[in-house]
């Protein structure tokens, strides 16, 4: 096979999101460039970026076209994968634009106080300063962490779901949980906003059980100042929530119980303000409607007006009795 027909195939396989993350690699870079004392090698961060690039730009459409499921699954799912790698750069990141101590957080303090005249995020852990509540809440905010293991579990477990639809279902899934975090990744370097919890406020006072220290743990080792605006973690838990409630109706009761739950934990346990969760509620469903209009490809575009032009002609086609009538 030559290799011009090996490019060909690869580009038929190549997805939007495969371009949005090359392109998010190449922004970061630019950012960089803007501000090179921000980065100890700003030379090694395009170099990574580079690899990674290119990486993201052959290897999952090579992945994508083999016929064993785990590496196409692979192909499809690579993208979360790197979201570790984008959030830890954030710590750098955050800081070409505004200074360390300039952040959104007053004036998202007092838009909240301009609504609710108070805080929610200080005033709720007072008002119920119960270890069992906070032990619940607490568990609803990790639950974040294995919201998409689970959706794609329940894609390749169901018996409802033809084997032919899975394939498009993981695809539609990681297109919306993609697009929404590089989104957010985005924003927090030119938005960066602490939230209540270090910006005034501190950790929340009640005590806890064992999802209090894994998160306590969690924090205190991986957490990230100027990445609270809007809420990933409420954005990104409604992509599962939406996809599952539309999927799978018989899991709609337990996926919209978690989620509400990890929309208040945010504010109870002091990682977000509620403008933050109202932001991330509304990038969330945004993307998802655009990425139902866009589809997950150039492809799915242009397919678009043949489809309709095959319908509109099949209508429009006489009918064999018709014919027979005359």
């Amino acid at each position: 096979m030559s290799l011009r027909r090996r490019l060909v195939e690869l580009s038929l396989l190549r997805l939007d999101i495969d371009r949005w993350a090359v392109i998010y690699l190449v922004m970061t870079v630019i950012y960089a460039a803007l501000s090179p004392g921000v980065f100890l090698s700003p030379w090694k961060l395009a170099a990574v970026h580079a690899g990674i690039g290119l990486a993201v730009w052959f290897v999952p459409p090579w992945l994508r076209g083999r016929r064993h499921w785990a590496p196409r699954l692979l192909g499809e799912i690579y993208l979360p994968m790197l979201f570790p790698l984008f959030y830890a750069e954030l710590e750098h990141l955050g800081l070409i634009f505004f200074a360390f101590e300039d952040s959104l957080d007053p004036a998202l303090i007092a838009l909240e106080e301009a609504i609710f005249g108070f805080q929610p995020a200080l005033e709720w852990s007072r008002i119920w300063p119960w270890p069992w509540f906070h032990e619940l809440m607490e568990f609803a905010y990790f639950s974040y962490y294995f919201l998409s293991l689970i959706f794609i579990g329940l894609i390749f477990r169901s018996r409802d779901l033809p084997a032919d639809e899975r394939w498009g279902a993981v695809r539609a899934y990681v297109r919306d949980l993609g697009a929404t975090m590089l989104i957010c990744y985005t924003l927090y370097s030119v938005l960066p906003a602490w939230g209540p919890k270090y910006f005034r406020a501190g950790y929340i006072e009640v005590d806890g059980w064992i999802f209090t220290r894994i998160m306590l743990h969690i924090h205190e080792n991986g957490a990230l100042l100027g990445a609270a605006f809007p809420s990933s973690h409420v954005a990104a838990s409604f992509i599962p929530w939406w996809h599952v409630w539309q999927r799978f109706p018989r899991h709609r009761w337990w996926m919209t119980t978690i989620f509400v739950l990890l929309c208040m934990s945010t504010v109870y346990c002091r990682y977000h303000y509620v403008v933050d969760v109202a932001a991330g509620l509304g990038l969330a469903a945004l993307v998802i409607l655009l990425g139902h209009a866009l589809g997950t490809s150039a492809r799915d575009r242009l397919a678009r007006p043949f489809r309709r032009a095959r319908g509109y002609l099949e209508k429009k086609a006489p009918r064999s009795g018709d014919r027979g009538a005359s």
